[in-house]
């Protein structure tokens, strides 16, 4: 090794793409000083193993020297070839469940694998996994510092109360429920009844009746559909069926019920025949116009899909970290890292999200006081900076 500036070791890094990949991994390690090489030739799938860039990728690793591997999420094929070479490999989880983190790959003791949401890391842990990590994400404060703010961005994007995200109404839910019999159809009905627009407990992945999965499995063939080694069919299919039907409900929810009182402006490449007096507009892109709707507008909002189920959504750290209030669903782990109603405020039913939104949207002091502090909060404790040198003393420690 050679020694760097900073008295550290400059290492080489492999960074592999993965599908709708973004660059901060690469962005925060070369701001390290490190040197990050970017395998071009493919973006990884990781639920999807094609076996052409597989060997592309061996080839290329077996082939070059590097001190690590790091990717966002977990993809097993890169996992089963550094443990072949021996090399150690990083991932970085923003998604839960990350299907890819129950397959046998996960076992490679040259894995070093950070997931964001404790639940699921806390699942994985007591599998005796090695190297498995809760770690809380990130935002890339140089990036998003570099905005630049037009009297035109002002005009359109200066909102009352904006959401970006989808509806997640392509869902398996919407597609198959006519199928299923009357009583299962009841008891998938009653779970999302009882879940709508409620936070005030964890809410835990929904586990289907045995009943329930041999219908499913008898009726839509699926019986190779679970590509797990050791997630149950009862939580695969749960999460499945319901996760993102009562995602689709909560959104629709929230913006309808909201929208009877205030100005509410929906940035979404999603359709549907639901919403009613919601301002749409089509996607943005995130690297530009995304952070200047969060600095923009008065409330932003946070829905977080469901079987995400105690972490902080990367949504939530980038609205701070783009110098924005935040209104999000609580979530467990929000009051270990801020404190809500000085860094953050949460909702934990429709009617408290109603007041705070009449509260913020008349107490300006008060609300881009909050904005503030949340900013300073993810600038000590949030930036890839920090994320990156915890994560490689982490990995250095392990392997000494």
């Amino acid at each position: 090794y050679i020694i760097s500036y900073v008295g550290e070791f400059i290492m080489n890094f492999l960074f592999i793409q993965t599908i709708n990949s973004i660059y901060d991994i690469v962005w925060g390690l070369e701001l390290l000083g490190h040197n990050v090489t970017i395998f071009e030739q493919t973006q990884f799938d990781p639920n999807n193993s094609i076996e052409s860039d597989n060997i592309a990728f061996s080839n290329f690793l077996y082939s070059n020297k590097y001190n690590f591997v790091i990717s966002y999420l977990f993809i097993p094929a890169i996992s089963d070839c550094c443990f072949k070479l021996n090399i150690p490999y990083i991932s970085i989880t923003y998604d839960s469940p990350l299907v890819s983190l129950f397959t046998n790959s996960i076992y490679h003791n040259t894995n070093y694998t950070f997931i964001f949401d404790r639940m699921e890391c806390e699942r994985l842990q007591r599998l005796n996994i090695p190297h498995i990590y809760h770690l809380p994400l990130a935002v890339n404060l140089e990036r998003v510092g570099a905005l630049d703010i037009t009297t035109q961005d002002e005009r359109l994007y200066s909102h009352d109360i904006s959401f970006v995200g989808n509806l997640y109404e392509d869902n398996f839910y919407n597609e198959s429920i006519g199928f299923f019999p009357e009583n299962l159809q009841l008891s998938l009905k009653l779970y999302l009844t009882k879940h709508l627009c409620d936070w005030t407990s964890l809410r835990q992945w929904p586990c289907l009746s045995d009943e329930c999965v041999n219908f499913m499995k008898a009726t839509f063939d699926f019986a190779n559909w679970n590509p797990t080694d050791f997630l149950s069919d009862s939580n695969f299919f749960g999460i499945l069926l319901l996760s993102r039907k009562l995602c689709e409900m909560e959104r629709i929810t929230i913006l309808n019920y909201l929208s009877q009182y205030y100005k509410v402006d929906f940035y979404t490449n999603s359709t549907s025949k639901f919403l009613n007096n919601v301002n749409l507009h089509t996607g943005v892109d995130y690297y530009t116009v995304m952070n200047k709707i969060f600095y923009l507008s008065k409330i932003n909002l946070n829905i977080t899909l469901p079987s995400i189920e105690s972490g902080i959504p990367q949504r939530v750290l980038d609205i701070m970290g783009s110098g924005g209030f935040v209104l999000t669903n609580y979530q467990p782990e929000i009051e270990e890292v801020f404190e809500i109603g000085k860094d953050i405020e949460v909702f934990h039913t429709l009617e408290e999200l109603y007041e705070k939104c009449s509260y913020y949207l008349t107490h300006e002091k008060e609300r881009l006081t909050i904005a503030m502090n949340g900013y300073i909060k993810i600038r000590n404790n949030f930036s890839y900076n920090r994320l990156l040198k915890k994560i490689i003393s982490t990995v250095q420690e392990e392997l000494q």
